[in-house]
């Protein structure tokens, strides 16, 4: 498995462990699914779960960021992680939806992630970027991103 891979499983894995400091949100109805954008078909894993629940959280790793030197081997780079909540309102928050708005769910990810480390030092912990998180569409989804920079080494 790649790191950036296994960075996106850690990142699943914290978002959906046991924890009593940062508490997960309790769904009416089912539970939120974190998928990664590296489980092949995407499109299909999207629609099922806002056809069911009307909400998904996807973790993706769309660009590296700042490279802390150039002309040094292993890459050393600051890397993008994001986190994208979509939410069909209708579905989420009639019967069967699991009643979690995707605004609380931003705050959910921000509290959980915020200077976590995947491996358990504060060499590795993720902070929040700049721009926290984003409303990217507000139809026919209501969709945010909530974005992170983890840094990475590649090539050791």
């Amino acid at each position: 498995m790649s790191k950036l891979v296994g960075l996106q499983q850690a990142v699943i894995g914290r978002l959906t462990a046991a924890d009593a400091t940062f508490p997960s949100l309790v769904p009416t109805n089912g539970q939120v699914n974190w998928i990664t954008e590296n489980i092949g078909d995407i499109p299909t894993a999207i629609q099922k779960a806002l056809g069911k629940l009307g909400i998904i959280g996807i973790v993706m790793t769309p660009s590296g960021g700042k490279l802390y030197k150039s002309g040094i081997h292993p890459a050393e780079f600051r890397c993008l992680i994001e986190i994208q909540i979509q939410e069909n309102v209708v579905i989420n928050r009639g019967a069967s939806g699991t009643q979690i708005a995707a605004l609380d769910l931003v705050e959910f990810v921000i509290e959980r992630l915020h200077l976590w480390s995947p491996a358990g030092h504060r060499a590795d912990r993720i902070e929040l970027d700049t721009t926290p998180f984003k409303l990217v569409a507000e139809t026919p989804l209501l969709v945010y991103n909530v974005n992170f920079g983890a840094p990475m080494v590649i090539g050791k």
